[in-house]
């Protein structure tokens, strides 16, 4: 039964459901059946910290969001529109001559002269095709019976939400792993997320001596075979900002050098809006000792948590409290700084320090998180639950020069 209904107030639209979380779902449930005509993603729609409704109601309805006990990573979600991404290599125009001089506009053109010949942006579409997603897992039915009985079980919700928790956690893993980590394939088809540090490499990674990379590890969607192969033939308009530390201490200097280097090209003229640093715990604990050093505050900024863009409602907001650096907030990522051998996050290894503009690197959404089980023997032979999760998605981007990374910093000891 419907607490409310949704009604027209001028140009915009509102509703008279009460603010309580019943009625929500009953909002969602009416606007999804009615109004918005679609299937809704799996998993509660609950109201706040979590909360994956879009409450403007826009058609930009999905969101993404990673999120464990131990994680705090997250990347702006769009819905997935089309395989490739248009993206301009460079400016439409110089002022060069022929020569390579630079001679400005209006050059080639008297006074009441002819107009010169015409140009236009070189844009260019790059297919940055979906990933399937799956992760599987079972639930033994001999546990399940054992649930009501006051046995010493795990319960059925809890142990979905430790997996849930598993498959997030994997997520955000797969987008922060090193360049090194080459890209898993199938078939001759690349497989699995692309991580951020792919995304944003540069040319110049090849050069690096810690790591020996190829040309296809540092261009993504593909490698070899994809549209980004230019990046592997000269720096470009298509590389991130690369600060190699060769193997020496974090220091200030370099944490400048990166802020420099990736503001002078944001749009908004080095706004820190919708930029943040991503590092490991490690490196912002160092970070902090160097500043404390120079007798520098680091400083802190409120965040306020948003879902697609669309920010929480006046007065409700949902936010956090973080560390900040040319106030520009700081993640704080155990799997920067993940240690793949003991399968736990390490307490000497540093990671990069990655610095990202959130406008132009999103996580593309094509079917959100869907949940299919069965636990009938008599076709799965076997007394378990099988589970599947799975999720259509790829990390995209349509900008590069904005973003960078500081490498090859030395660990503690």
């Amino acid at each position: 039964m419907s607490t409310g209904k949704f009604v027209k107030m001028g140009t915009k639209m509102g509703t008279t459901y009460p603010e309580t979380g019943d009625a929500m779902w009953d909002l969602i449930e009416d606007f999804y059946k009615g109004m918005y005509n679609v299937r809704k993603s799996a998993g509660a729609a609950t109201y706040g910290d979590n909360g994956y409704f879009n409450a403007i109601m826009g058609k930009e309805i999905t969101a993404a969001m990673f999120a464990s006990d131990n994680v705090f990573t997250a990347i702006g979600a769009k819905p997935y529109q089309h395989e490739g991404v248009r993206i301009a290599l460079e400016l439409a125009s110089y002022g060069l001559d022929a020569a390579g001089n630079f001679v400005g506009i209006g050059a080639d053109t008297v006074q009441d002269g002819n107009v010169p010949e015409s140009v236009q942006m070189p844009v260019n579409e790059y297919r940055e095709p979906y990933k399937e997603l799956p992760f599987s897992f079972d639930y033994g039915l001999g546990l399940q019976a054992l649930e009501s009985k006051e046995d010493d079980t795990i319960a059925y919700k809890d142990y979905i939400d430790k997996m849930s928790a598993n498959y997030s956690d994997m997520i955000d893993r797969t987008l922060l792993r090193p360049i090194e980590i080459a890209q898993p394939t199938k078939g001759g088809v690349e497989t699995s997320l692309n991580g951020i540090a792919r995304c944003i490499s540069s040319y110049n990674e090849l050069a690096r001596t810690d790591v020996s990379l190829s040309a296809g590890m540092i261009c993504p969607y593909g490698g070899q075979n994809g549209d980004f192969i230019a990046r592997s033939q000269g720096v470009s308009n298509l590389d991130g900002q690369l600060i190699d530390m060769g193997g020496q201490q974090l220091d200030l200097l370099a944490m400048k050098k990166l802020w420099r280097t990736c503001s002078v090209n944001w749009r908004d003229s080095a706004s820190p809006n919708n930029k943040v640093f991503i590092m490991g715990n490690i490196s912002q604990d160092k970070l902090s000792a160097l500043m404390m050093a120079n007798n520098l505050y680091m400083d802190s900024v409120y965040v306020q948590r948003d879902f697609n863009g669309v920010k929480s409602i006046p007065g409700r907001d949902v936010g956090i409290l973080l560390r900040s650096f040319q106030n520009v907030p700081i993640l704080q990522d155990g799997n920067v700084n993940f240690d793949y051998s003991t399968k736990k996050v390490s307490a000497t290894k540093m990671g990069d320090i990655t610095l990202l503009d959130l406008d132009h690197i999103w996580m593309s959404v094509l079917t959100p998180v869907e949940m299919y089980n069965a636990d009938n023997p008599a076709y799965t032979r076997m007394f378990r639950e099988r589970n599947v999760m799975n999720m259509r998605a790829e990390t995209r981007i349509d900008s590069f020069i904005q973003h960078g990374r500081i490498v090859n910093i030395a660990d503690e000891e």
